[in-house]
């Protein structure tokens, strides 16, 4: 392994650690909401996306569309949200919050102000702005490589 694919695992490594890092603070601030780490992603996904179906969520999040609609379903038997007609596929309905859906992620939310406070204070701007462009290029790169596409180099 040459030091940049060494400095590159290292990277991955820590997204892996604080992805379950998120995870383990998401489950204590939500535990009593009957809202998981996977439910509260896909709520995040209608409530800055709005209506959407399984598919396009799925797309979305870079996972499989099993996945996201099992989480659907823990969403839909929870009352959080519901299923519309979609004029554009009739086997592939859209769906949105209810009203206990918008309430419960508004109390998600309201949780989550005091420790992104925190963590935010405790990194430099310059910092932040470095992991979200890094982040970013390395989300951009792992499409192009899954989709077997061409790196601009």
């Amino acid at each position: 392994m040459t030091s940049r694919e060494k400095q590159l695992y290292a990277v991955f490594r820590q997204v892996r650690t604080c992805f379950n890092q998120l995870k383990a603070l998401a489950e204590q601030l939500h535990q009593d909401l009957g809202v998981n780490p996977s439910m509260r992603a896909v709520m995040e996904s209608l409530v800055s996306e709005g209506p959407q179906t399984v598919p396009d969520i799925a797309k979305s999040k870079g996972v499989s569309r099993q996945h996201i609609q099992n989480i659907m379903n823990a969403l839909q038997a929870d009352g959080f949200v519901e299923a519309f007609d979609n004029p554009a596929h009739k086997r592939s309905p859209l769906f949105n919050l209810t009203s206990k859906g918008s309430t419960t992620f508004e109390k998600v939310q309201a949780r989550e102000k005091e420790p992104l406070r925190h963590l935010a204070s405790s990194m430099s701007p310059d910092d932040l702005q470095h992991a979200e462009v890094a982040l970013a290029n390395l989300n951009r790169h792992l499409e192009i490589e899954i989709s077997g596409g061409e790196y601009d180099e």
